[in-house]
């Protein structure tokens, strides 16, 4: 039950993660356009955030022995992905004219309005892999799996986002939907402590 929570939880961020990356483009168009600036933008903001939420997310785990800055984690992304409903657009209309004309206008809105969330999520797979640590020896299928799994989410989040999300739903309630879900996810880790299991000791003969 709790590898299944834990595994359920990478699925849930990952999707949610790729969605959004998906969705920001809509987010952004009414200003600057779709072009290949654009996209550079959002994947380099969202890669750069990647990478930022593993360092910190990867801190984290080693000081913490329980799931509650995993849930906070999660929580005030959900929280991100609500408001960006409120500031979104706003922020993007309210660059001055010069801004919004220059291709970097573009990468300058998606650091605003995308860093943060993405960051956040960034940080759950090493704080999942922490969690999920059973024994030193199994350390690479355990890591191995949980990315495997997480990036399944991540597959269907790019889906479900273009062939579902975009064509069938307003924006906004989409936002606020996927929000929602991560806001109940970390309200779900918070409220429901998991401990991490004990570092297994090293196999005898093993060098220290």
């Amino acid at each position: 039950m709790r590898v299944a929570i834990l595994y359920t939880t990478s699925i849930i961020c990952g999707f949610c993660l790729m969605a959004l990356e998906i969705l920001a483009s809509r987010l952004v168009q009414p200003v600057f356009g779709s072009s290949v600036d654009v996209w550079a933008a959002i994947i380099s903001v969202f890669i750069l955030s990647l990478s930022i939420g593993y360092v910190i997310g990867g801190r984290l785990a080693d000081k913490t022995r329980t799931n509650l800055a995993l849930g906070w984690m999660i929580l005030v992304a959900g929280v991100f992905f609500v408001l960006m409903t409120i500031y979104g657009l706003r922020f993007n209309e309210a660059l001055p004219e010069w801004m919004q004309t220059a291709r970097y206008g573009s990468l300058l809105s998606s650091l605003v309005l995308f860093l943060p969330p993405s960051l956040l999520l960034g940080c759950v797979s090493p704080m999942l892999v922490k969690l999920v640590f059973v024994s030193a020896e199994r350390v690479g299928r355990t890591t191995g799996t949980l990315y495997a799994i997480g990036s399944i989410g991540n597959v269907f989040g790019i889906l479900v986002a273009n062939y579902v999300f975009l064509p069938l739903f307003p924006l906004n309630p989409t936002f606020i939907a996927l929000g929602a879900v991560l806001m109940a996810l970390g309200l779900a880790h918070v409220f429901l402590p998991m401990q991490t299991h004990t570092t297994a000791t090293p196999a005898a003969g093993a060098t220290p």
